[in-house]
């Protein structure tokens, strides 16, 4: 699909993930749930930035890695599941994506329910382009 987001020159789409304990799994369900959710929603491919096996009470290095490339302006759009991927600490978890609305992205949250990770073609069973952004 085409871009239909116009962007600045040198930016992109990034998408986070944690998970603890680690499992390679469901994670590779949620990179792909993120990349087709990217796609219906018009952006390009995200950068996946993947701390998995990092709980959020240790230091997150690709977090870090977001957030830097975020503060310089490189980062137009950041694709999470839920904001409990920063942190299961609702005010540190906010206070991250406040940085982020703050450096310029808009954060998006995809959509929830059940088997919304799981179902095969996420995009066309669980959600269209008139709901993609709930």
């Amino acid at each position: 699909m085409t871009s239909t987001h116009t962007h600045q020159v040198g930016t992109f789409t990034a998408a986070y993930l944690r998970c603890f304990p680690y499992d390679i799994w469901r994670m590779a369900l949620h990179v792909h749930a993120l990349e087709v959710h990217a796609d219906i929603l018009g952006l390009l491919a995200p950068r996946v930035f993947l701390d998995n096996g990092v709980s959020h009470r240790m230091v997150q290095p690709q977090l870090r890695l977001l957030l830097a490339h975020a503060s310089v302006g490189l980062v137009h759009t950041v694709l999470i599941p839920g904001s409990w991927v920063f942190s299961l600490d609702d005010r540190r978890a906010g206070a991250v994506t406040a940085f982020l609305q703050g450096a310029g992205a808009r954060v998006v949250e995809l959509p929830h329910g059940p088997d919304v990770w799981t179902a095969p073609g996420y995009a066309v069973t669980c959600c269209g382009p008139a709901t993609a952004e709930r």
